[in-house]
């Protein structure tokens, strides 16, 4: 008896552009706030549930799909910290709480940022890094109210512009631009 071998293609999406979209829309968004250029948080909670949160987390779900360990614990993580993140707004959490809270997810971000260095996927590599730091950033200004919040913002605002290219980047590659990654 012969065997016969069936070949699976792969027709799903790459969960990367919806991934890096989410995240890049709601960090600009952050970065607004963070700037003083908008007055309330709501379309920061709105964007951190429905973006940054469900969209991300759909992602990793795609990814979790496609076999990709590494884009399934980024975009559930972190769309899990958009939701989470949310939520802290919605009720106001202490500083310190905050601050400790955004620290301990530049820990996923650092341990991250290892493994597309390892890659040498230069544009996550970038994104990874910065997130990192914005983290770190956001962390100590709400621990010790240093006044880093422009800082903050103007970071959230170079990490979102970056991780948009690299989203788009992915999506019009797929149709037939070169944009280096």
């Amino acid at each position: 008896m012969s065997e016969q071998v069936v070949k699976i293609s792969d027709s799903w999406a790459t969960p990367g552009a919806l991934g890096l979209t989410g995240f890049s829309l709601s960090t600009i968004v952050l970065a607004f706030l963070n700037l003083g250029l908008a007055e309330d948080a709501v379309p920061l909670i709105a964007m951190s549930i429905f973006v940054g949160g469900i969209a991300q987390f759909c992602a990793g779900l795609m990814a979790f799909k496609k076999g990709s360990t590494f884009d399934m614990v980024a975009f559930c993580g972190f769309g899990s910290f958009w939701l989470s993140f949310a939520y802290i707004l919605l009720t106001g959490a202490g500083s310190m709480a905050t601050g400790l809270y955004l620290i301990v997810w530049a820990l996923l971000a650092f341990a991250l940022t290892l493994g597309v260095i390892k890659l040498k996927a230069k544009a996550l590599i970038g994104v990874l890094g910065l997130l990192t730091i914005v983290l770190i950033v956001s962390g100590l200004n709400a621990i010790i109210a240093a006044d880093l919040a422009m800082i903050a913002g103007v970071l959230c605002i170079v990490l979102g512009l970056l991780a948009f290219y690299t989203a788009m980047a992915i999506v019009l590659n797929e149709v037939g631009f070169k944009l280096p990654l």
